[in-house]
């Protein structure tokens, strides 16, 4: 059997642009840290002198992941918001249990439940001691002026921290 070697060459770099393809999802899902320690949080918040951005999402939430995916996974990458705000992600139903503020250890619902968030994708904008200090985005309904949105948020939320 003859092989053209075009067709192989062809068919390899098809192979190739595929593969490449994935990685960035790959990658993509693994870039906004959980947040399942919140007083270790709290440390990090108050040495930096920034205030967390608190998502709250689900698996089965396919908003939640174009808000990440769109917004959050791009925000950290760049570096622009690591003096800004801590960016981190909580999963609504998980099994887990957290470490709250005060050092509490509770499971993922209580931890919602006093958040008052049941609704995904949510973003919280907490200060070191759990309190929101900026309006929560709820939903992710306008993604043309979302990224406004969000920023008015983080600008509020450090304004209240200082």
């Amino acid at each position: 059997m003859h092989t053209n070697p075009t067709f192989i060459t062809n068919w390899l770099f098809a192979l190739a642009l595929w593969v490449t393809s994935l990685a960035p999802t790959a990658i993509a899902a693994e870039a906004i840290p959980e947040a399942n320690d919140f007083q270790a949080l709290q440390q990090e918040m108050q040495r930096k002198g920034i205030p967390l951005l608190l998502a709250v999402r689900a698996d089965y939430c396919g908003f939640c992941r174009q808000l990440e995916t769109e917004h959050l996974e791009p925000m950290l990458r760049s570096g622009q918001y690591d003096a800004r705000i801590l960016i981190r992600r909580f999963d609504l139903g998980s099994e887990q249990t957290v470490v709250d503020f005060n050092g509490e250890r509770i499971d993922a619902d209580e931890f919602a439940a006093r958040h008052q968030a049941s609704l995904t994708p949510t973003l919280l904008f907490l200060d070191a001691e759990g309190k929101e200090v900026a309006e929560r985005l709820l939903g992710y309904n306008s993604p043309d002026f979302y990224g406004a949105y969000l920023e008015d948020a983080i600008t509020t939320a450090q304004r209240a921290l200082n």
